[in-house]
Formats: C-alpha cells, structure tokens, sequence
C-alpha cells in the first residue's frame, strides 16, 4: 500500500514523485518504458542530439530551477529565422522573407472572433508562397492541423506568456535536467498500466503481467492520446465531463530527422524553413560531430513518417544538396527518423488548441476523488506543449495532494 503512485515517469511524474516524497510520502512511480524522460530523450552517440524536447522556452521558465540545481551549461539560441523556396535560399531582406515575418506576427496577434489558423491565413492577400512558408511555420510550433488549430486560442496563449521569447539548449543534453528529480525515486521501468479500480477512498492499479498495488492517491501523467485510446481502462469509467474535455484535446504531429555527417559543409544559420519535404533545418551545436537536425510538424510530419527512415533520409539529403549548392553524400555518417506519433507511449508529439480546448484543459486538470491528472495536457495557462509547463503541472498535482491528504 503506496500512499500516491504515479503512472508515468515523464517530467510530469517525476516532478510529482520527487514533491510528494520530499514531503514525507511512500511514492511509486510506473513507466512503461524502459527510460524515464517519456518525450524528453537525449541521443548521445555522436554527443547530446534531442529525439524529443529540444528547448527550455524563455528565459523565466520553471525548468531553470532544475539547470541551475544540477549545475547545467546552457546556450541561447539565436533569434534569426532564414526562408528558402524551391531550394534557393532568400536574402533576409528579401520581399517574400519580410511578408512571412509580417503575417506571421499577425496571426499571432489575432484579437477577433473564432477562427482557424488555415481559415486566417487563408483570408490573408499574400502570395501564396508566404502562406505556405507561414503555416509550415506555425505547424511545426504547435504540431497542429492548421484547419483545427484555433488562432484565437493560439493568440490568447501568446498574450498570456510572460516567460520571454529566447530559446536555450541544454548543451550535455535534456535527459539531465531529470536527475534532480528523479534521485532516489522508486520507478517500476517496462510497466504498462491496464487497468485502473477507484473509489473515494484508494485507487488499484493493475498492469499488463497482471501485478497489482493499491494507493490513497494515484496521478495519471500519460499523454492524453493514450487516455483518449482508453490506455490505460477506468473502473469505473471517466464521468462524461472528463471524456468529453480529452476529445477536445487535440495531439499534435512531429517527426525529428537526425542527419550525421563526417564535415560541416553548410554556411551559418540558425534556422531554416523551406518549402520542401523536410520543412525546418537547424545545426545541432551539442553534438560533437557536424550534425543537422529536420523537422516537421502537423500534417507534414505525417508526409515525412509515411516515407520511412530510408527514404526520408534520401530525400533529405538531397534537398540539403539544393540549397547548399554542394555534393552531401561523401560527408554523411548516417541518420535517424523520429516519428513521436508511432511511439506506442506517446501517440503523437504534444497537444494544440482548437476552438473548445482551453476549457477542456480546465476539465481535465481537476482532481477525480483520488485521482489528479498531470502533463502537458492540463497546462490552463500560456505554458501548453512545453517541458516547464508538464513538470509545473506535475508539482500542482502533488500540491493538491498534500492539501488534501487523509494518510
């Protein structure tokens, strides 16, 4: 008898775990996985390469609270942003450049009625290569479908950021920002979930080999794909007011490709976008060898996955071989694609806003008798999708516990 156990050992779990056993309580954490992180994964053959999370956004983030505890060297990433259309890049005073910039912005500033994203950009009167290079921009941010995405919603959550506009690395990887929490911790790895038994008074949790513990209080930090697929089952179920505030929250879409290469041929940038398959490329500056990160998000990141790792590879390389006017292949190490919504314990990448979302992040973040709910998901305010706003939510949940405890 465990007086909270915690399903998932993403930085929302371990933020839970590490507060409720700080304060005296006889914790479990269960992971399905055989890592902790959930979607924060560090790949290090090469030096620390991001297969998950890549940022701390902003330069007043909770998360910094765990780099400065561990002691972690960080870098700021640059602000400039260059464009490209079919395989030439654009100067940054370049017209079209400009134009995606200006629309960009004013998407984000949106103060009208409901609309969507697609609809908003749409309506605009620019080119049509503007609106393409806008919406790739704003699909890779928030992995959305531009036709569900809110820009209400998303505007609203950019009004309410107070955090700032900077983005970090962590240069020895983001997989250590989780040691401070996850020290001493009692984590069951390779342990999925099947079954939940509740009441007012305990919670009992039944996993895949048919083990079972019994706890006061259970969080629930799995992705919210996963609960929307009933993973794991309620007895009883979800009432209707938590199951209709998960069909309101949308999973979002990102594939990460990791690009190798023995020498660095490209010239300085920070990002690119393009309008071509792999649509964002940045440098990976942790790494120890020359490395190229591509990404893709929302309905493209599902174009790139259906190509497989192999093709997506080819294609990739020659696309980087266009716009660097130089010949790749002698350079390249070898590659890897990351499809977050064919991980069986994600089901996609992080969730976005349509139109009923952030009221249904509301629903979802309240307590059920013994059961709270943590992650991303249920993030209310500005911080949705992001790694400080999970483990915020991860310490919210473990708060209300400690206010409410009967053990």
């Amino acid at each position: 008898m465990y007086d909270v156990i915690v399903i998932g050992a993403g930085i929302a779990g371990l933020a839970a775990g590490h507060t409720l056993q700080s304060a005296g309580c006889r914790v479990l954490v269960l992971e399905a996985r055989q890592r902790i992180g959930g979607r924060i994964w560090t790949d290090t053959r090469y030096g620390p390469v991001e297969f998950g999370a890549e940022f701390i956004h902003g330069h007043r983030a909770a998360s910094w609270e765990l780099v400065q505890q561990a002691g972690l060297p960080t870098s700021c990433w640059g602000r400039d942003r260059h464009f490209a259309i079919g395989g030439r890049m654009l100067a940054p005073d370049d017209p079209i450049s400009t134009a995606v910039l200006q629309l960009y912005q004013q998407i984000c500033c949106y103060r009208g009625p409901e609309v969507s994203v697609a609809e908003l950009i749409e309506r605009s009167t620019a080119l049509p290569a503007v609106k393409q290079l806008v919406g790739r921009w704003l699909a890779n941010l928030e992995g959305a479908d531009l036709s569900r995405l809110s820009a209400t919603a998303l505007a609203r959550e950019r009004r309410l950021s107070t955090i700032g506009e900077d983005n970090f690395h962590i240069d020895c990887g983001y997989q250590r920002l989780l040691e401070p929490l996850s020290t001493n911790l009692t984590i069951e790895l390779g342990t999925v979930v099947t079954l939940i038994r509740w009441n007012a008074d305990q919670v009992e949790v039944m996993s895949a080999d048919r083990r079972q513990w019994c706890a006061r209080y259970l969080v629930v930090t799995v992705p919210v794909s996963l609960l929307q697929a009933g993973l794991p089952a309620f007895e009883p179920p979800l009432p209707t007011d938590k199951q209709t505030a998960l069909a309101a929250i949308p999973m979002g879409h990102v594939t990460k490709l990791v690009l190798w290469f023995e020498q660095r041929f490209w010239s300085d940038f920070t990002v690119l976008s393009t309008d071509g398959v792999i649509a964002t490329w940045w440098p990976v500056s942790s790494a120890r060898t020359p490395t190229l990160m591509g990404y893709a998000g929302g309905q493209q990141a599902i174009r790139v996955a259906e190509l497989g790792e192999s093709e997506a590879i080819a294609v990739a390389l020659r696309e980087l071989q266009t716009l660097f006017a130089v010949e790749v292949k002698p350079y390249f190490l070898g590659g890897r694609l990351i499809d977050w919504s064919r991980d069986p314990w994600s089901r996609g990448a992080y969730t976005y806003s349509s139109a009923g979302t952030p009221a249904a992040r509301v629903t979802l973040a309240m307590p059920l008798g013994p059961i709270h709910f943590a992650g991303e998901a249920t993030v209310t305010g500005a911080e949705i999708a992001t790694v400080h706003g999970a483990f915020e939510s991860g310490r919210r949940a473990a708060r209300a516990i400690l206010l409410s405890r009967s053990f």
